[in-house]
């Protein structure tokens, strides 16, 4: 039987408040999702939705409805309780990506840090044929993931986390510490570049990019320069069309 991705451990609303109070898991990532596509009149799958507020903005944005799926119940329970104005537009689902099959009535999907959670090749591009599942012909994912070409890591406390690479063997362990928001390590896995774009080719996208991340206009440059001033970020970005 396939490995599931690691069971969260973390506490939900600890998550929820990291997504909502770290400037790289805010500023950065909003803007490194959005600048690939526009929402208005869109149909969007946010796989690994969280406490939804990817969906959320992506309905403040124009989209016409949102479908969050997340693996974890805590968390849909929390994107549930923060629905309130949204109901007849966002729908939140509890369960593994690789379990479930879409309709492919979706024009966009977004999978922020899901893909960190495979184990293994297999599990991969199990992943990702779930996710093309959702997808019209012509859809489009966007990504914001760990980055397997950083084999460093490195501590970026001043953006509110820690990056460790225990290897860059297929499924070492990478740990990222966010404390003290989160108490306990999240733990992502290594797959490298090329199991990426394999896993993407073999479930039926068509064209994959690398998306390294981008400073928001009008930042403070002097703030971020310590994240942007390195060869690779601990984080990047992918888009595929299906």
């Amino acid at each position: 039987m396939e490995d599931k991705p690691e069971i969260v451990s973390y506490d939900a609303a600890q998550q929820a408040k990291l997504v909502n109070s770290i400037p790289a898991e805010l500023e950065l990532k909003f803007y490194n999702i959005f600048k690939h596509f526009g929402p208005k009149s869109k149909r969007i799958v946010d796989v690994g939705c969280g406490d939804g507020i990817i969906c959320r903005e992506a309905i403040n944005r124009g989209a016409v409805y949102a479908l969050g799926i997340d693996s974890y119940p805590n968390m849909i329970n929390i994107a549930v309780q923060a629905n309130k104005g949204y109901e007849s537009r966002i729908d939140y689902h509890e369960a593994f990506i690789e379990d479930i099959k879409g309709d492919e009535s979706y024009d966009v999907a977004v999978l922020s840090y899901l893909l960190n959670n495979a184990r293994s090749p297999d599990q991969l591009i199990s992943q990702c044929k779930g996710v093309a599942s959702f997808l019209k012909k012509g859809g489009i994912a966007v990504v914001f993931n760990s980055n397997p070409f950083d084999t460093k890591g490195g501590d970026f406390s001043k953006y509110g986390f820690r990056k460790n690479v225990t290897g860059t063997k297929e499924g070492d362990k990478i740990i990222f510490d966010y404390r003290p928001v989160i108490l306990e390590d999240i733990v992502n896995f290594y797959l490298s570049p090329a199991t990426h774009e394999k896993a993407f080719k073999n479930a039926g996208f068509s064209d994959f990019r690398w998306e390294p991340l981008k400073l928001m206009e009008g930042a403070d440059e002097d703030y971020w320069r310590e994240y942007f001033g390195r060869e690779h970020l601990p984080v990047i970005g992918m888009v595929a069309i299906k």
